[in-house]
């Protein structure tokens, strides 16, 4: 199993499904930072003077993250970046429903209305395990 999860092919398909969701992702709350201040907003989870900051940067690091996994340049850096940030989203989901809160969890900015749930904490899982497959170092072929 091991060497089948480290096949240079799988490896690369993992960065390329990262990186297109971490485009889609970031692109996506680009278009609207108030927007997506707000989403922020609505975790309670960073100081009020702190969310339009976030608002503005964290779209643009996951679109770094993106393009070096999509074009192949660093691409283990940036699935490492994905992995980080996917953890930290997933944990602020996993609060924000103990918390029994009913928002939007703000993953894809406006173009996704989906709300932080059993069914979004799944999704972040699946997310995790392909940025992490995308952060291995691919078998040698020989």
């Amino acid at each position: 199993m091991p060497v089948l999860l480290t096949h240079p092919l799988v490896v690369r398909a993992c960065q390329i499904a990262t990186g297109v969701v971490f485009a889609w992702a970031g692109l996506a709350k680009i278009g609207d930072p108030l927007a997506f201040a707000e989403q922020i907003h609505n975790f309670r989870m960073v100081p009020v003077f702190a969310e339009n900051l976030v608002a503005m940067t964290l779209p643009w690091i996951e679109v770094v993250a993106a393009l070096a996994l999509l074009l192949g340049v660093r691409a283990r850096d940036g699935a490492i970046l994905a992995s980080v940030s996917l953890v930290v989203f997933t944990a602020a989901v996993i609060a924000a429903f103990a918390r029994g809160l009913d928002i939007e969890c703000g993953c894809f900015g406006t173009a996704d209305a989906s709300r932080v749930g059993v069914i979004k904490i799944g999704q972040n899982l699946v997310f995790i395990a392909l940025a992490v497959g995308a952060s291995l170092r691919p078998a040698s072929r020989s």
